[in-house]
């Protein structure tokens, strides 16, 4: 099985940012969705608290208007749900999304304007209660998304606060501090809330990262970057596993280093960690993404070949050895030919047994003079 590096695993910090971004606008059109309609639902409240003080026309006109961009911004929704975007891909909804939740915003904002008394009554603290209630809900609905909360809410703020500077009267001009400095405050429970949560994602995301990297290393053996010896065991469990419920022959093959002490002896260690690398770059090459490839220990490897007979086990075993025989290794000034020898072993039964019996067949080969490919039979004896 070929091994993903650490680095492949970790992004860099503006790839962080960018996942980070997209987390938040998933999260966004989760706990937004239900916003849809409570943002109608008040509307149609307001329309009956005011129905019979205000221009009926004006008010049907109005929830009209925010009728229709509420069935806009669900069929956004629903078209997101149903395209189940990951990763990156949430970012090309942002423009969309954006684009709605400010036109049903402004459509608020604008439309408090319009039905508004110019004379003063209690149905202009009505609107006005409305539109603060409204804002507020804002702040926590959207606060995923800075950028759009601060929009959403301006849009629906800014109109009835610059009305009420316009008016004449010290009570709406009173109103009018009070809107703005509402708004300062929203701005700023705003900014507060959304950095929190921004920061909260990022650091949840930097320790996802750092515990994948943290697997990755568990799991892979430092020097040829394959898979270690525990990672082996647990992905072979599994992998015999998986052909026992098939009913599919499984295969191994144990590989060992011909002659490496005489390497690290005559040549030194970084020469022999030379050669096992080498050695775990052509297992990388030689097999499938879904074969189990790993170092075991020492100048030993191992590979796992499910739903394989011993034929072609035996064949791709011998393609290998071939390969490493060819292979040069250029160390310093020199060229290091390598043999490996092979034992192989099909079983359909205990992993353990599996590699009992290929280990068995590998002392074989070396004993037979190394260099060489010998097949285990499954009753015992070696071919």
């Amino acid at each position: 099985m070929r091994e993903t590096t650490a680095s492949d695993n970790a992004a860099t910090p503006a790839a962080s940012d960018e996942l980070v971004h997209a987390d938040t606008l998933v999260l966004l059109f989760e706990q937004a969705f239900p916003a849809l309609f409570h943002s109608f639902l008040v509307a149609g409240i307001l329309c009956w608290a005011l129905w019979g003080r205000v221009d009926s026309v004006k008010l049907l006109t109005w929830l009209g208007l925010l009728g229709v961009s509420t069935l806009i911004r669900l069929a956004v929704y629903l078209t997101y749900f149903r395209a189940k975007p990951v990763g990156r891909a949430v970012l090309a909804w942002e423009r969309p999304y954006a684009v709605t939740l400010l036109l049903s915003a402004l459509i608020w904002g604008v439309g408090a304007v319009w039905l508004m008394p110019q004379q003063e009554s209690v149905e202009q603290f009505v609107i006005l209660f409305f539109v603060a209630g409204l804002v507020g809900g804002s702040i926590f609905t959207y606060t995923a998304h800075r950028a759009m909360t601060i929009c959403a809410m301006l849009a629906v703020l800014v109109p009835s606060t610059v009305w009420l500077f316009l008016q004449p009267g010290h009570i709406t001009f009173g109103l009018g501090v009070a809107a703005s400095t509402f708004m300062v405050g929203a701005l700023r429970g705003t900014w507060v809330l959304s950095n929190a949560m921004q920061h909260s994602l990022l650091l949840g995301y930097e320790l996802k990262q750092a515990n994948l990297v943290a697997d990755h290393m568990a799991r892979t053996d430092e020097l040829t970057a394959i898979n270690n010896r525990r990672s082996f065991m647990e992905l072979g469990e599994q992998t015999t596993r998986l052909c026992q419920r098939q009913a599919k022959p499984l295969s191994a093959l144990l590989i060992d280093v011909d002659h490496f002490k005489n390497i690290n002896d005559t040549h030194g260690h970084s020469a022999g960690d030379l050669v096992l690398q080498q050695v775990g770059a052509l297992l990388a090459q030689q097999f499938r993404a879904a074969d189990v490839c790993g170092r075991i220990g020492g100048e030993e490897f191992a590979v796992l070949l499910a739903d394989t007979d011993p034929d072609t086990a035996t064949a791709l075993a011998e393609k290998l050895r071939r390969a490493v025989a060819s292979a040069s290794m250029a160390w310093q000034s020199q060229t290091l030919q390598v043999t490996v020898s092979i034992g192989v072993a099909t079983h359909s039964g205990h992993l353990g047994t599996l590699l009992q019996r290929a280990d068995a067949a590998m002392y074989k080969a070396k004993e037979g003079g190394r260099n060489r490919v010998i097949f285990h039979a499954e009753e015992g004896a070696a071919v």
